[in-house]
């Protein structure tokens, strides 16, 4: 009796460690495929004042179902973002963030389903820091699937 309970608690401390371990890979196999997933759209260097830049995407480029910003080189304030599709049709966002160099936002999903973006309007204004150099915004999409 008791070597059946010993088998008995050794098989469910397998299953258990299978579990975690199937976890672990899936969780790393999924930070993974999203960073291979996202495609940078295009940077655009920040001035010190509140500046409107407009990035052209194009069709070219392909379908999108989210974007994200992410700081180079200095943090940025970014106070608007507005994404005009391949269509013409906008969508507004309003963005009240403080972007730390070399920080990403969250993903940003557009509405409705992956859609061909043609241009993404930014406002924004860079941080004065004295060891900042030419900071910039860049823009990362996640193709459709």
């Amino acid at each position: 009796m008791r070597s059946r309970q010993v088998v008995s608690a050794l098989a469910g401390a397998l299953v258990l460690a299978g579990t975690l371990v199937t976890d672990a890979v899936a969780q790393r196999g999924e930070r993974q495929r999203e960073f291979r997933e996202w495609v940078e759209l295009g940077c655009k260097e920040v001035s010190f004042r509140v500046d409107r830049d407009v990035l052209e995407v194009g069709r070219r480029e392909g379908r999108f179902t989210a974007i994200r910003l992410y700081a180079r080189g200095g943090d940025v304030e970014l106070l608007g973002l507005r994404v005009i599709y391949a269509r013409g049709e906008p969508d507004d966002y309003r963005v009240r963030y403080v972007l730390e160099r070399g920080e990403r936002t969250r993903p940003i999903d557009l509405r409705g389903r992956a859609r061909s973006i043609d241009s993404i309007e930014l406002i924004y204004r860079a941080l004065p820091n004295r060891r900042d150099r030419e900071p910039r915004v860049c823009v990362e999409g996640a193709p459709e699937d």
